[in-house]
């Protein structure tokens, strides 16, 4: 049923990461210079209530905003966290489409400074910044660094 939630063009995020393993698969569109991002939410996602957790929330918009900056700057590769500040809007109800997309503000060689709204059924229900440290391309492992630059697409 999830999976009929996704809308068309999508394709699954490839992360490494455990942790958002646990809580995807998260989906992509590239539109150009933005990266949309997005998460069916099931029942394994929220409380009793029928909503969505806070947490998978403040999750999902890490992960938008961490991904839209590797698609700015062309470098698929962890943009590890350094602030991020969120504030909620209202519920994200279970069995409806989150999605979200990152907005550069500012780009340094070292930081990206962006971000983002998280949109259910159509109303905004988070509202988050970040700041994500770009990691040193010298840095990722050579038998990786082909496949990590570009952007996604």
């Amino acid at each position: 049923m999830s999976q009929d939630l996704v809308p068309e063009g999508f394709r699954e995020l490839p992360v490494a990461d455990q942790f958002v393993q646990l809580v995807g698969p998260l989906w992509f569109k590239a539109e150009g210079e933005r990266l949309r991002v997005g998460l069916p939410l099931e029942a394994r996602h929220g409380n009793p209530m029928g909503w969505a957790h806070g947490g998978l929330l403040v999750t999902v918009a890490d992960m938008v905003m961490g991904a839209g900056s590797g698609h700015a700057t062309g470098i698929r590769w962890p943009h590890p966290t350094v602030s991020l500040s969120t504030e909620f809007v209202r519920g994200a109800r279970l069995g409806q489409w989150l999605e979200g997309t990152a907005r550069i503000a500012r780009r340094t060689m070292n930081f990206c400074f962006c971000s983002c709204d998280l949109l259910c059924g159509g109303e905004i229900v988070l509202v988050a910044s970040g700041i994500f440290k770009v990691p040193d391309p010298d840095k990722i492992p050579a038998d990786l660094r082909e496949q990590a630059m570009g952007k996604w697409g």
